[in-house]
């Protein structure tokens, strides 16, 4: 069997990519933070999948300490990373930088045969808080090692901040929400990262089945909730003007409001993939609840 490593098995991607890796037939090695290894066995916040019984070697060790990872790649043919961060408090650098580097020069020491990474489509909008998960993606094009580069416009993870803010009545948008974009599902997305093993290309976009408005995701959220749309536009200037004041006092917050700025004003759409739709998963969120 050919056996994968799945670097950010906890994470929002991480899961359904463990079970699609599984499901196609690949031994499945995961890496978990030893705080992390309990979420593995119970579904995530997002509806994604417990995954735990997917995962047929479970290596516990901290991506930001090397010293955590002896063996991690041995006897790996392929790795795939999602690894970054999301709402810890590690730094980008540490974790989107300097752990995903770690892994890859563990992964050429192993003579690993192939690298599957996952950034972002359009990394432009997101400013400083991408640089570094660039910056490794640079040096993994620079490398040695058979590479392909998935480049999602977004998760349906992300949405359910829509979903939450018409929940509490009211949605808030930057700009006049035309903008458009389209999310993909994790299961989805990870179909397309199995595939990748076999992809030639060096990167490729990828996204959902359905382009919206941002107004139109959330008059969707209202409409799977039963409520009377409520959004409150809010001119991108303002926004802006805003952040500039934030960013001496806090600049990480500050950088995530100027990256969501951006991307609420600006078209981010790839080639259409995949079957989820974005109501359902709001409606699965909205019975949940």
């Amino acid at each position: 069997m050919t056996r994968v490593l799945v670097a950010g098995a906890t994470g929002y991607l991480g899961r359904y990519a463990v079970s699609a890796f599984n499901a196609r037939g690949y031994n499945v090695r995961a890496l978990s933070r030893p705080q992390s290894v309990d979420k593995l066995s119970s579904p995530g916040e997002y509806l994604e999948p417990a995954v735990r019984d997917d995962i047929d070697d479970l290596f516990v060790g901290t991506a930001t300490d090397p010293d955590t990872l002896d063996g991690l790649c041995d006897g790996v043919d392929v790795v795939f990373s999602s690894l970054g961060v999301t709402r810890q408090q590690a730094s980008h650098q540490d974790v989107d930088y300097g752990a995903n580097r770690t892994i890859l020069d563990l992964a050429s020491a192993a003579d690993v045969e192939r690298f599957v990474f996952v950034s972002v489509e359009r990394p432009d909008l997101w400013g400083s808080l991408i640089e570094p998960r660039e910056a490794f993606v640079s040096e993994l094009h620079e490398s040695a090692l058979s590479h392909t580069v998935v480049r999602p416009t977004g998760y349906f993870s992300d949405m359910t901040a829509f979903f939450e803010m018409a929940r509490r009545d009211r949605a808030f948008l930057v700009g006049d929400g035309s903008a458009r974009m389209n999310p993909i599902h994790g299961t989805d997305l990870a179909a397309a990262c199995v595939d990748a093993v076999d992809d030639s290309r060096r990167e490729f976009s990828i996204g959902g089945p359905d382009v919206f408005s941002y107004d139109e995701i959330a008059a969707l959220a209202f409409r799977v909730l039963d409520k009377p749309p409520a959004v409150t536009h809010l001119p991108k200037w303002v926004v802006d003007a805003a952040l500039t004041a934030v960013g001496p006092f806090s600049r990480r917050s500050a950088a995530l409001g100027r990256a969501f700025s951006a991307i609420l004003t600006t078209d981010v759409v790839a080639p259409e993939t995949g079957s989820h739709s974005l109501e359902q998963q709001y409606a699965t969120l909205a019975t949940r609840d």
